[in-house]
């Protein structure tokens, strides 16, 4: 009899603190007005049908795209990963599907994986400086400074040359430099 007391109380105790634990890829959307959660859940609703009816990749990478995005701005990351990875397999340079991965897990605190696709980004674009930053961000997040560091020395190989010098290329690469620097030195005076 006590042992199964002991079990049942056993069992609705790790029930609740898993339950409690959340999981990480459902984010909480605080403040989000409950006419666009439904406009949201109603484009995802819309993508399945469009998904249904599409006819050629294009068709269904859009009806895709719609799904996926729809969950991402939801809060919804484990519904949103898988969708914006299948297209990625159709198609593996997808601009939203690679940046809002990166988005998603950089948000999620997995800068690693958030890293990997802004590198994935980067060489698809590899003049896109918005991009750029972001992986820089992701990888300094994770403190990889010297992966940082290589990845802006091999950026500035690639988009500097003497021939053709932009002062705004050039104050970027400074400040990324900078940026760089600081965190590395934060993170040493903090360990």
């Amino acid at each position: 009899m006590f042992q199964k007391i002991y079990a049942l109380t056993f069992a609705l105790v790790i029930t609740f603190t898993l339950a409690g634990c959340g999981n990480k890829y459902r984010v909480e959307r605080e403040g989000m007005p409950e006419e666009l959660k439904t406009k949201l859940e109603e484009q995802i609703n819309i993508g399945e049908e469009m998904l249904v009816e599409a006819e050629d990749d294009s068709a269904q990478e859009k009806a895709l795209l719609e799904i996926a995005f729809a969950n991402e701005q939801l809060g919804y990351f484990d519904e949103a990963i898988p969708v914006y990875k299948k297209i990625l397999k159709n198609n593996s340079t997808h601009f939203p599907a690679l940046n809002n991965l990166a988005v998603m897990y950089e948000e999620v605190g997995e800068f690693e994986t958030a890293a990997k696709y802004y590198g994935q980004l980067l060489e698809a674009n590899p003049n896109n400086t918005e991009v750029f930053s972001d992986a820089i961000r992701a990888l300094v997040s994770a403190n990889h400074f010297e992966d940082a560091q290589i990845n802006l020395e091999n950026f500035v190989r690639y988009n500097q040359n003497s021939e053709n010098s932009d002062p705004k290329m050039t104050k970027f690469i400074s400040d990324q430099f900078e940026f760089i620097r600081n965190a590395r030195l934060k993170f040493q005076n903090e360990n």
